[in-house]
């Protein structure tokens, strides 16, 4: 597709952000190659591109974290940005930033947390004015229809708050101008729905509408092609560091769009396979109970994919910690293979035959100052160790080479740190290194989060080659088009009770999306525990 630029507006209005011949280069390969586009006010353009386009790169200019190659230039309202850009003038210049991890402290209130970037509000004496700043937060809060106390901690936020808050934070210091804060700056957005359920997500793009309502300018990055065509008027699309597309949205359906960004038309894909496995029972669970989990029973078979569906707060993702044993459970029985299964920790986990890929990649399942080599190996290296306990390099090093090939694994370097990879690269490392283990039973909690289209085909099918090898696997996510493509089977949790199973074609987005918010769970049950013990 030949590359598309916006030329410069002839209207007397300027745009909002007017991007020109911005280039960035490491280490001799070019990570954004002369890319021009500008945003207008009033408008929410969505920045799209596969793992590793040069999204990512442009925001860090844009705030200053980078410094773009010279001969780029950047204007705000008309007015240049100087270079090289510092974080501080790119919020002088209404650059406002959202992150994926929207940088909140947990221990901290929501007014303490505001007090990060903006300073708390003080008294004549210099100290703390706590009232002030309550009442600075309640009034910034309001603006986005975000009804808090500011006392109250992160901690207790659901994933959906926490990121409205992000989105207010980051206007704080207009609060005494209102919604004319909103036409003046300009807010960028970075995967801001990556962790949040479908039913959650028009919470966020509701403060979007708003803000586009008044006026406002944003960038919205997203993997998420359904938010993008509900609230994007345009899209810009990079491929290989380079702008391939700049148009209207209009009518163009999802898989036109999804197209335009891979660069090829991908089929939609039916991996499921056969609704009733004949495979061995690899794991039992009996009355399985846990801070949100309230008795959950199950089956899974050799072979099956058995997916988990339910809204924030449901148990899934409990429930594979538990599994895992990452979180100590509270009552319940569990097998694995015929085996009791209470794990102590991970380690204990994967030696009875449960490997785990957890929901945060970042936090729990890469270590990112090590190398993409040193994160295939790791909890591996007694495989590769001589009775001397030395390391066999050369063994270590044929083993994680085919493990890049098998898994599709870009840029094929097991010496680059694995913070330099694409989402998607980084989860496909984290999942060859779990199914590594050849483990009876294959836990995924969210597995293509935050990851394009094509690394999320390349995963999808790599589970289910996992699966037709005799590996049983669950697998939790709130991406329901997920489940449809690859559970065999789907349990619905509602507030840590199973409230539907279905298979066959009841495995639908639609179907399941109503089953996870059906309304109050059934009364408790006492189930059978047949043939399990209780743990010591």
């Amino acid at each position: 597709m030949e590359r598309m630029r916006t030329s410069p507006s002839s209207s007397t209005v300027s745009p909002a952000l007017s991007v020109r011949n911005l280039s960035k280069t490491f280490a001799g390969q070019r990570a954004l190659d002369d890319v021009t586009f500008d945003l207008h006010r009033g408008k929410i353009t969505a920045l799209l591109g596969m793992n590793g386009s040069g999204k990512s790169t442009l925001i860090k200019i844009l705030a200053g974290v980078y410094q773009p190659d010279p001969g780029a230039t950047i204007e705000v309202s008309g007015d240049s940005l100087a270079l090289p850009v510092s974080p501080g003038a790119a919020h002088r210049a209404g650059l406002r930033f959202l992150h994926q991890d929207v940088g909140l402290v947990d221990a901290l209130t929501i007014a303490d947390n505001f007090a990060f970037v903006d300073r708390f509000r003080r008294n004549a004496f210099g100290r703390i004015n706590r009232k002030a700043q309550y009442r600075h937060v309640s009034r910034t809060m309001a603006h986005f229809g975000i009804d808090e106390r500011p006392d109250r901690l992160v901690s207790e936020l659901d994933p959906t708050t926490r990121t409205m808050i992000g989105i207010a934070r980051a206007f704080q210091d207009e609060e005494e101008a209102g919604e004319a804060a909103f036409a003046r700056n300009i807010l960028v957005l970075d995967e801001p729905t990556a962790s949040l359920p479908a039913g959650e997500v028009d919470r966020v793009l509701d403060i979007l509408r708003t803000l586009r309502s008044h006026g406002g300018t944003a960038i919205y990055v997203s993997h998420r092609i359904d938010e993008v065509r509900q609230i994007a008027d345009r899209m810009v699309i990079l491929r290989d560091g380079k702008l391939v597309d700049d148009k209207d949205l209009g009518a163009l359906t999802e898989s036109q769009i999804v197209d335009d960004i891979v660069g090829q038309k991908l089929e939609k894909v039916q991996l499921r396979g056969a609704a009733e496995r004949e495979g061995d029972t690899v794991l039992k669970v009996r009355g399985l109970r846990g801070p949100r989990l309230a008795g959950l029973d199950l089956d899974l078979r050799s072979g099956e994919v058995l997916g988990i569906a339910g809204l924030v707060g449901c148990g899934r993702s409990e429930m594979v910690r538990i599994l895992a044993g990452a979180q100590r459970r509270s009552a319940g029985v569990v097998e694995v293979s015929g085996k009791d299964h209470c794990p102590a920790d991970p380690a204990s986990a994967i030696a009875a035959g449960v490997a785990c890929v957890p929901q945060n990649r970042r936090v729990d399942g890469c270590v990112l100052p090590m190398t993409v080599g040193e994160n295939l190996t790791l909890g591996r290296l007694r495989e590769f160790t001589n009775r001397a306990a030395t390391v066999r390099s050369g063994s270590e090093l044929a083993d994680s080479l085919a493990k890049v090939a098998a898994y599709n694994i870009k840029p094929p370097s097991l010496s680059r740190p694995i913070a330099t990879l694409s989402g998607g690269n980084q989860q496909k490392v984290v999942v060859a290194r779990a199914a590594s283990h050849r483990p009876a039973v294959l836990l995924l909690d969210e597995p293509t989060q935050g990851v394009d289209a094509l690394a999320k085909q390349e995963i999808w099918n790599l589970v289910r080659q996992l699966a037709d090898s005799g590996t049983g696997v669950i697998l939790a996510s709130t991406d329901f088009s997920e489940l449809e493509t690859l559970a065999d089977r789907v349990i619905v949790l509602d507030r840590g009770r199973q409230v539907a199973e279905v298979t066959g074609d009841g495995i639908n987005e639609s179907q399941l999306a109503a089953l996870s918010s059906s309304g109050p769970p059934p009364a408790p049950s006492t189930p059978e525990h047949a043939g399990l013990k209780a743990p010591a």
